[in-house]
């Protein structure tokens, strides 16, 4: 066994920017923690945990006035290396994940357990090797895909009809940037939902970075497509009507990444997590700034400075 890591992020200063005024700005302090185990062996497996905790410094918009947010714990096995295909070079992971709930909006969504996996393609170039390590020029590469199913006791959130459609998550998710490790970043427990909740989820994700030195520019894309379960149809519903909900988002990650030291980075950088189409579903958002504008613009892009280290 190659023994334990445990990386931590602090991020600060996140805040929204100013679109249209439909939310105030705000700023909040949000502590990333994701301890690591290597097990090692011919896949390079990972036991990893996720300990999420975000606390807004302003005042808060949501309905119980609360300041700090626990998010749910992840607890995840990784493949690092499951194939490498000799001629491309290109690296296939794998990972299996799951989620326990802890935060007050997977507790709502009477939540018991969530549970996925997925695998990734990875692909790193490296020019100029014969130079020192901080004249090089790295790019990697990384597509990954996961599906995650959710069990709950039941279909719908609240405690009645009536309280169905409340929100007790955290109105913006904290950017965690380059502390993600291994995967998504997010899942749909960490969001708010409609009256039913959800059932299953697909995540793909595609991330560019290019190192120089000290320096890391890294650009990463999430494409999630949740499907709800289904609201059972009464007399009064049209012939038309879709009885199973299924939401499309976006989230959008620009960072600039600096090593400090071998156990320290800093970065900055934005986040965009929003819908995927406009306010009247015709047109997909730009996915990295809220460029909509007018009635459309919501505030969207969120401004981060973060702290990541190792021990």
């Amino acid at each position: 066994m190659a023994g334990s890591l445990a990386e931590v992020a602090t991020y600060i200063g996140s805040g929204s920017f100013y679109s249209s005024g439909y939310h105030d700005p705000y700023a909040s302090l949000a502590l990333f923690l994701r301890p690591t185990y290597e097990l090692g062996g011919r896949f390079g497996l990972r036991l990893n945990a996720r300990f999420f905790v975000e606390g807004e410094l302003t005042k808060p918009d949501n309905p119980e006035n609360r300041h700090v947010y626990v998010y749910d714990p992840w607890l995840w096995l990784s493949a690092t290396n499951l194939h490498t295909f000799e001629r491309s070079k290109i690296r296939v992971a794998g990972v299996a994940r799951t989620i326990w709930p802890l935060s007050p909006e997977s507790r709502y969504q009477h939540l018991v357990v969530g549970a996925g996996a997925g695998l990734s393609l990875n692909r790193l170039f490296s020019w100029f090797d014969d130079l020192p390590p901080e004249q090089r020029w790295v790019l990697t590469t990384t597509w990954a895909t996961s599906l995650t199913k959710y069990f709950q006791t039941s279909h719908f959130r609240g405690s009645g009809p009536s309280d169905s459609s409340g929100c007790r998550a955290s109105t913006h998710v904290a950017a965690v940037g380059r502390a993600g490790g291994e995967g998504p970043v997010a899942g749909d427990s960490d969001r708010c939902g409609g009256p039913a909740n959800p059932n299953l989820a697909l995540l793909n994700t595609a991330v560019v970075g290019v190192g120089h030195g000290r320096w890391t520019a890294t650009v990463t894309l999430l494409l999630s497509n949740t499907f709800n379960y289904e609201i059972p149809k009464d007399s009064l519903s049209s012939d038309n009507a879709v009885s199973t909900g299924r939401s499309d988002t976006t989230w959008g990650i620009i960072s600039f990444d600096y090593e400090l030291s071998a156990h320290l980075v800093v970065s900055v950088g934005l986040s965009s997590q929003q819908k995927a189409l406009d306010a009247r579903n015709r047109y997909p958002r730009f996915p990295f700034f809220d460029l909509s504008g007018g009635l459309n613009a919501n505030n969207y892009t969120q401004l981060f400075v973060g702290l990541d280290g190792t021990l």
